[in-house]
């Protein structure tokens, strides 16, 4: 079956802006058609019988992010660390519906990400990088964990010059932290704290070893003794 018979449903699909870092609101959905993602600029949908695709819905306004994200994908090409691009519609790109659960998620729910899954990151950085492109913005959210590996969804910012080092301070974090919460479960509020704290402190000069300490110590408490890094 292919994507382009459910266009005329995904063209009546309505989500809305709130604020410039605010997840998108959705407005209508037609039946069959559930959301399964939702970020700043925004949201993806699914068709109960139409289940290989993902077809990626931005909100009035986003449209130089559909461009980009489309350029970015016709420029990755056939690739086994990206999404599929099908094709793209008035307001919306089609791409193959990646199943996994994201790094993000993965904390929450205490799931182990091996050291294979950030080798595998580093692999789909250099082929993007290979392809002409300039991969940022990578960030627990935006990489799926699969049986047979991962994938990295969210390509938007890779036309965009600039180095914004959130991989790499997410990889060196990973090497210096992970193995003190692996397998654990971390509550939401705890990694949103982190978020906060590491946008407002990340710089020139940004140390993620420094970062990372004092926050484990103001976290766990009681428990420095076991911190050796």
């Amino acid at each position: 079956m292919s994507w382009k018979q459910i266009v005329p449903l995904m063209e009546q699909v309505r989500i809305t802006t709130v604020g410039d870092n605010e997840l998108v609101q959705v407005v209508y959905v037609p039946e069959k058609i559930t959301c399964v993602g939702l970020g700043t600029d925004a949201a993806v949908f699914v068709h109960s019988e139409y289940p290989l695709y993902a077809y990626k819905v931005y909100a009035p306004g986003r449209e130089k992010k559909l461009e980009n994200e489309e350029k970015a994908y016709r420029m990755l090409g056939e690739n086994p660390y990206f999404p599929h691009f099908y094709g793209k519609g008035p307001n919306f790109i089609v791409l193959s519906y990646e199943r996994g659960t994201n790094l993000y998620d993965c904390l929450i729910e205490g799931i182990y990400i091996p050291k294979a899954a950030v080798k595998q990151v580093d692999a789909a950085i250099q082929y993007a990088r290979e392809r002409g492109l300039n991969p940022r913005d990578i960030h627990l959210k935006n990489i799926i964990l699969q049986d047979n590996g991962i994938r990295l969804i969210d390509v938007s910012e890779y036309v965009r010059e600039g180095n914004d080092r959130r991989w790499e301070h997410l990889k060196e974090g990973y090497r210096l932290f992970y193995r003190f919460i692996a397998h654990k479960k971390i509550p939401r509020p705890v990694i949103e704290f982190v978020k906060k704290r590491y946008a407002k402190q990340q710089g020139p000069g940004f140390s993620v070893k420094s970062f990372g300490a004092s926050l484990f110590r103001k976290l766990f408490r009681g428990k420095e003794k076991n911190l050796s890094l």
